[in-house]
């Protein structure tokens, strides 16, 4: 006997149930999507913004061959607009995650991608690898540059791209080890890889950004580390953004310092200080940037305000409104600010601790020709 005929549901009811799916319901056998084309045509659309490709999955679909994947591969290259990558770091020895989560790996992924001509949109995620304790500063930096070149410059038929780089720097590439096949540095860019030990470099990532402003209509970014020169489009280029989104704030990373819950400042040649962000240097970029930016375009700064709130920044209206989807965090006494403080006064940022830290804004006092 074959299959019994999906009921007779009105397609709202069909797309509540669809949603409450997770989704590994899919992924785990896509030929569930094509039990008939109404089916289809309601759980695709669902579907398809929610695959997320591991370390462990995109290894499969470079490497392994067969019938099934390949029908899978098929289907996708038809109609997928929409790619979530996740990575999760390299913790501790785990020789498995070392193995998955390569440049090469990811690099064959990406040429994968080419076929996919009606993708439009690629989030690439890169979270803490340790989620038990994610307030480690001492966490790996594991996102090699070379991992992230092919996604910035070959997938040109992508419109919308989404950098939640929160999770790590992005480093050099060092060479093949004996232990793993590369090598991950640790702590802040100056640890040693799992295959020779080689410090891995720090990147400065920013250089590589300012190309997508003017190649992309849609871009969103989180990293842990940027700096103004992201927002500045190269020289003779114009601005095809319709939509820019940047937070500044990196999540509920720790409760006790909140410097830790915000993006840093790129390190200066020869410096080896860190500081977050200054806000007033970063909204006075976005300024200029939206000025060669469509009538219609919309530029956002995501941030921790001293309130402890999490505040929108729109800088087409330059107004400042809380995000009410997130919780107000609460500082300790040593971070403690005044409630009646803007976001970007002169020297609002700065907070009554004793080295000075700020929240969402500065480690030390920005300039006041930055301010407003």
């Amino acid at each position: 006997m074959g299959p019994e005929p999906l009921p007779h549901l009105p397609s709202e009811i069909w797309m509540m149930i669809l949603e409450s799916l997770p989704p590994s319901f899919f992924q785990q056998d896509i030929r569930r999507l094509a039990l008939s084309k109404r089916w289809y045509s309601l759980a695709f659309p669902i579907f398809y913004p929610r695959i997320e490709y591991t370390p462990r999955v995109i290894s499969r679909l470079v490497h392994r061959k067969s019938k099934s994947l390949d029908r899978s591969r098929a289907m996708l290259r038809k109609s997928l607009r929409c790619v979530n990558i996740v990575l999760d770091g390299v913790p501790g020895d785990d020789a498995e995650l070392v193995r998955f989560n390569t440049p090469a790996n990811l690099a064959r992924f990406c040429l994968m991608l080419l076929e996919f001509r009606e993708l439009d949109e690629v989030r690439f995620a890169a979270r803490w690898p340790n989620r038990a304790w994610p307030a480690d500063p001492l966490q790996p930096d594991y996102l090699c540059i070379r991992t992230l070149e092919p996604y910035l410059s070959l997938l040109t038929h992508v419109t919308a791209l989404d950098l939640d780089l929160c999770g790590t720097d992005i480093v050099a590439c060092p060479g093949p080890g004996p232990g793993h096949g590369y090598g991950y540095g640790h702590g802040h860019g100056h640890g040693h890889g799992h295959g020779d030990g080689a410090a891995a470099t720090p990147v400065h990532f920013c250089e590589h950004v300012r190309p997508l402003l003017s190649r992309l209509r849609a871009l969103r970014l989180r990293m842990r580390s940027i700096c103004h020169t992201a927002l500045v489009p190269l020289d003779g280029r114009p601005v095809t953004l319709r939509e820019l989104r940047l937070s500044l704030y990196l999540g509920r990373v720790s409760e006790n310092n909140p410097k830790l819950n915000s993006s840093r400042t790129c390190r200066r040649a020869g410096g080896s200080r860190e500081r977050t962000v200054p806000m007033n240097e970063m909204r006075a970029a976005m300024r200029a940037l939206i000025v060669d930016m469509a009538p219609s375009a919309r530029a956002e700064m995501v941030h921790l305000a001293p309130t402890g709130e999490i505040h929108v920044w729109d800088a087409g209206t330059d107004r400042c409104s809380r995000d009410p989807s997130e919780k107000p965090m609460r500082f300790p006494l040593c971070f403690e600010a005044t409630h009646s403080r803007v976001c970007f006064s002169a020297h609002a940022d700065d907070l009554a601790s004793g080295d000075h830290a700020g929240v969402g804004g500065v480690l030390t006092s920005s300039s006041d020709d930055m301010s407003n």
